[in-house]
């Protein structure tokens, strides 16, 4: 098809410059009719390929019909995005008196940012002591599920 688009941009280009070219008189009547008529041919020149049905087989090949996600690489971010959460729940904890609080994180499998469930590994001296952490990490990584252990 791109060869195509490039006949017709040349003839097109050709016909301009023998338009620039050509002189006022009886034969350029002529003339542009037999230009015209090459152009006209150059136009239609795929249509017999279009019938028979070939013509989009150069745009649509089996193999690009394929999408393959590289595992390795999707497996490698999710890990660095799953690592940088929990490092950035520990600052997040630690910039707010809780330094030493173990939890386990657990994402959602369908999306990688999407944290589904906190357990802390901590006892609490109260419950109030325990809403104020539950609060930093609803804070920190939204609709998650937060329970301690």
């Amino acid at each position: 098809m791109s060869a195509w688009l490039i006949s017709i941009v040349g003839v097109v280009s050709l016909g301009v410059l023998i338009e620039i070219v050509l002189p006022e008189g009886e034969n350029t009547k002529y003339i542009r009719g037999i230009f015209s008529i090459i152009v006209i041919f150059v136009i239609i020149s795929p249509l017999p390929k279009m019938m028979k049905g070939d013509f989009f087989k150069d745009f649509i090949s089996e193999d690009s019909a394929q999408i393959e996600i590289d595992e390795d690489y999707y497996n490698s971010m999710k890990e660095s995005i799953h690592k940088s959460v929990i490092e950035g729940l520990e600052e997040e904890l630690s910039s707010n008196g809780y330094e030493n609080l173990q939890f386990e994180v657990t994402f959602d499998e369908n999306y990688a940012y999407s944290v589904e469930k906190v357990v802390v590994k901590s006892a609490f001296a109260s419950e109030e002591e325990w809403q104020k952490v539950k609060k930093i990490i609803m804070g920190y990584v939204g609709r998650a599920t937060i329970e301690k252990e």
